[in-house]
């Protein structure tokens, strides 16, 4: 019995073994399958975030193309008007004209257009803005010595009132005195509006909304400006405007009116001033040889801070 016995239990003992071998290598091809499941899972995550990544930064760089391409659709629509129509600045000049008439705007707020076609914003928006008040102040930046540029057909306050019309078709002289009142007292406050209201209370504005002469002579001392006259010399001229003393001048028929009108002379170097011409951007963006518009002018006003 004890011979039979020994083998039976070592062929026991030897499939144990195996059956533990079997289970050893199991248990390390799972490990392994493990293994490479978390490895393709990374992988496939990281390809997936950097393509995420990649459609992000896609987007993105579209998204900036599109500000861009809006930007420059914004800028064409607001210099020739509605690009959806193809409308050129004549057109809409001569849209917005018509709109006014239909509308029934004051004839000497349609007429800007005629006079000047810088101002086709102001009458375009002039319904809306005809009910707003007016601007407190000329800038938020104003420095006390500089002279600002500004427009009697600003939309801050060319819809108010200046005698029995608007500052924006006869605000010259109010507007001029603003800009050189101003610009030598640092006071913001004083705004084209401001001056046309204390013009009318002095009785300086005619019956056909021309302002005289005497708010560019007088008006300024309420304001602590001194004012006198000169001749019309480039000499003359020329020394005042380098002590930093502005001159308003006023005009007669040529190249910035065909009636009358007020200009601030600001500057001067080599023959050339710089002009704030109330009713025009383009011309205050230029300098003008001074012998050019010299024999425009029909009167002028020196001015400087007591």
């Amino acid at each position: 019995m004890r011979e039979h016995i020994i083998p039976r239990e070592r062929q026991r003992i030897r499939n144990r073994r195996r059956r533990q071998e079997v289970k050893r290598q199991l248990y390390m091809c799972g490990v392994l399958v493990i293994l490479l499941i978390v490895l393709v899972v990374t992988y496939n995550s990281k390809a997936a975030e950097k393509k995420k990544a990649a459609a992000d930064a896609a987007k993105t760089e579209q998204k900036k193309e599109q500000v861009s391409a809006d930007a420059v659709k914004n800028m064409e629509e607001s210099a020739i008007g509605t690009v959806a129509d193809n409308e050129t600045p004549k057109e809409r000049i001569k849209r917005v004209r018509e709109e006014a008439k239909q509308a029934g705007y004051p004839k000497d707020i349609t007429a800007l257009l005629k006079k000047n076609k810088e101002t086709v914003d102001f009458v375009e928006h002039f319904a809306e803005n005809k009910n707003l008040p007016a601007a407190k102040t000329v800038s938020d930046d104003l420095k006390k010595g500089e002279i600002p540029q500004l427009l009697q057909w600003d939309e801050r306050w060319g819809h108010a009132s200046y005698g029995t019309g608007f500052i924006a078709s006869c605000g010259c002289g109010p507007t001029a005195m603003s800009m050189v009142i101003s610009g030598l007292t640092g006071d913001a406050t004083v705004t084209p509006v401001k001056v046309a209201r204390y013009s009318e209370k002095k009785g300086y504005i005619d019956e056909n909304n021309n302002t005289y002469w005497e708010l560019m002579s007088e008006g300024g001392k309420h304001w602590g400006i001194t004012s006198y006259g000169g001749d019309v010399s480039e000499e003359f001229v020329s020394k005042e405007l380098k002590a930093g003393h502005p001159i308003i001048c006023s005009v007669g028929p040529g190249d910035f009116t065909k009636q009358g009108h007020f200009i601030v002379l600001t500057k001067y170097k080599n023959g050339k001033v710089k002009v704030n011409d109330p009713f025009s951007q383009k011309n205050s963006d230029k300098l003008w040889k001074y012998s050019k518009i010299k024999d425009q002018i029909k009167s002028l006003w020196v001015y400087k801070a007591d």
